[in-house]
């Protein structure tokens, strides 16, 4: 009898672990069809879909093309050129009309030595050879088992000086030693001092410039972004040395925090590393990252605090929305540089203007008329600059 209860009870349980395969592999097996059945594929680090009505407005795809719309992408296909909305109409010349197509060609086709991409992106055709050049971030990865992400901040090409449209601007040689033309938004003693040290002839009245398009104003190099309250930098040796930043650490340095930021718990000095466990190298890879959460409600942010690795959760009672981000701001010809030699020319981050590009004095940081102060007074606000600028000095 007890022989008999031991071998029903054994195969109870197996009836109920083959049952309960049956149900996992189903489960698995409808995933798999509802996946398949919304049209996603992945290849070379971009996700593709079908064309939807609502995709092809979005990304303006005229009526009758055909091919997958890139939902997102990262390396290899993001340092190869492919972006966000593209669509991919042909892989080596073989034509694709939906995600069969896709998926049948990719199957036979090999990144090592490149594959020529039919591109479609904003209603105008683009080739581009997809290769397999992959980014590094191999410490965070491993660490903690993280998608790569998209690295490499987005660049136009170096400006060749020998050409630049403000080569001669003003009289003034950027090329030269120890000189590079930067800002002209200083204070009128500023100014005057900078002027002594280092006169700058001015700009001829008639100048003619190129224009913004010309000089490649949405290729310039980014310096903020922001997200739900949050302003970031790129990581400088300066900066992480300042806030204890491990040499070997990549991210974006938090400089302000508000609105739901800061209630998350980040606070300013924390860097960035990830999104999601998407990794955010540069601010490139931050909008990536942000992008791929704007329709949800809350993210998981992770941070490094001083060399400690921190998680923290962003919520929002609207959707998240994406990184909106910032490059630098219009200078004058002939301006001076206020900050350190970044070892680029100007016109990697600035468009060169006469006016129009920003108000001579920053709305925001215009004040009433400053009160007179004793000579030595402490001063009870940030630092902003010598005091005499703004207010009459009176002795003791």
């Amino acid at each position: 009898m007890p022989d008999r209860l031991i071998e029903y009870r054994k195969k109870n349980r197996q009836r109920f672990l083959l049952l309960l395969s049956v149900i996992v592999f189903g489960f698995l097996f409808i995933a798999a069809l509802m996946h398949i059945g919304a049209g996603d594929a992945e290849w070379g680090g971009m996700s593709v879909s079908n064309i939807t009505p609502a995709n092809a407005m979005e990304f303006n795809i005229p009526k009758d093309e055909k091919g997958v719309v890139v939902n997102w992408c990262e390396d290899p296909a993001y340092t190869s050129g492919i972006r966000g909305g593209d669509l991919l109409k042909a892989i080596n010349n073989k034509k694709i009309k939906n995600i069969s197509d896709f998926l049948n060609i990719t199957k036979q086709t090999s990144l090592d030595q490149g594959a020529l991409l039919d591109v479609l992106r904003n209603g105008q055709p683009i080739y581009i050879t997809l290769e397999n050049k992959l980014g590094f971030h191999d410490k965070i990865k491993k660490s903690l088992n993280m998608d790569m992400g998209i690295t490499g901040q987005e660049k136009g090409q170096a400006p060749n000086l020998a050409q630049d449209p403000v080569q001669n601007v003003g009289n003034v040689d950027p090329a030269a030693p120890g000189h590079q033309i930067a800002f002209a938004n200083r204070s009128p003693a500023e100014t005057a001092e900078a002027g002594a040290a280092n006169p700058v002839a001015a700009a001829p009245s008639n100048m003619q410039l190129p224009t913004p398009k010309e000089q490649g104003a949405a290729t310039k190099e980014l310096i903020e972004g922001h997200w739900l309250g949050m302003e970031l930098i790129p990581l400088t040796p300066e900066l992480a040395k300042e806030y204890q930043v491990p040499a070997d650490t990549k991210g974006l340095l938090v400089d302000e925090i508000s609105l739901e930021s800061a209630e998350s718990g980040v606070l300013a000095g924390d860097l960035v590393v990830a999104v999601e466990r998407i990794s955010t190298p540069d601010l490139v890879a931050f909008t990536e990252a942000t992008r791929r959460v704007k329709n949800r409600f809350n993210a998981k942010v992770l941070v490094s605090r001083r060399g400690k690795i921190m998680e923290f959760t962003f919520s929002s009672t609207r959707t998240l929305g994406f990184s909106q981000n910032e490059a630098a701001q219009p200078i004058t010809p002939g301006a001076l540089s206020p900050h350190r030699s970044r070892n680029k020319p100007c016109t990697t981050c600035h468009i060169i203007m006469l006016t129009g590009g920003q108000l001579p004095t920053d709305a925001g940081d215009i004040l009433p008329t400053a009160p007179p102060i004793i000579k030595g007074a402490v001063a009870p606000h940030e630092y902003r600059g010598t005091c005499k600028n703004c207010h009459f000095i009176l002795k003791k």
